[in-house]
């Protein structure tokens, strides 16, 4: 896990938006694909946005106090994205996970082209599959055995290799 990087664990099939895109239609992309919000590409393909269900819920607001009800994309869009390099680690994911409140980030070149999405779960996914890293856990098997047929926790392997 130490040498994984956005390049390794994101998403290459994106669900993307237009910045003219009507809103409605930007919504029930959202909706039938089940996804909580997309990134905003221009037409040479560089993120110019992301929309998301909060950014959504705004039409609401719109119509109570313009009585607009509707518009593009690029008028509910979060025009500033934080976008991250194919070679950011995922230790460098966590942290921008944890300090913000970011469901997912675009990958993208030196030229802000989309290349890819890593979100939560991609990075939820890598975290899981550290269980069975035995270097980490200092053992060859951390399903270690007791001489019957219970088996150990992570906690007591651990606890099991630091007494040997």
């Amino acid at each position: 896990m130490p040498n994984r990087t956005a390049a390794d664990i994101m998403m290459t099939k994106v669900v993307t938006l237009a910045p003219g895109d009507d809103i409605y239609a930007a919504m029930r992309t959202l909706l039938k694909k089940k996804i909580s919000g997309a990134p905003v590409v221009d037409e040479a393909g560089t993120v110019v946005g992301v929309l998301s269900e909060k950014d959504c819920l705004k039409v609401l607001t719109a119509v109570a106090f313009e009585g607009v009800p509707g518009g593009t994309v690029a008028t509910y869009m979060t025009g500033k994205v934080d976008a991250v390099d194919p070679s950011t680690s995922v230790y460098d994911l966590v942290t921008r996970f944890i300090q913000n409140h970011y469901r997912r980030l675009p990958v993208t070149d030196s030229d802000g082209r989309l290349l890819g999405q890593v979100s939560r779960r991609d990075v939820l996914a890598v975290i899981e599959s550290m269980e069975d890293n035995s270097f980490l856990y200092g053992t060859e098997d951390h399903h270690l055995r007791l001489g019957t047929d219970e088996e150990l926790g992570v906690d007591s392997a651990m606890r099991r290799a630091r007494d040997r």
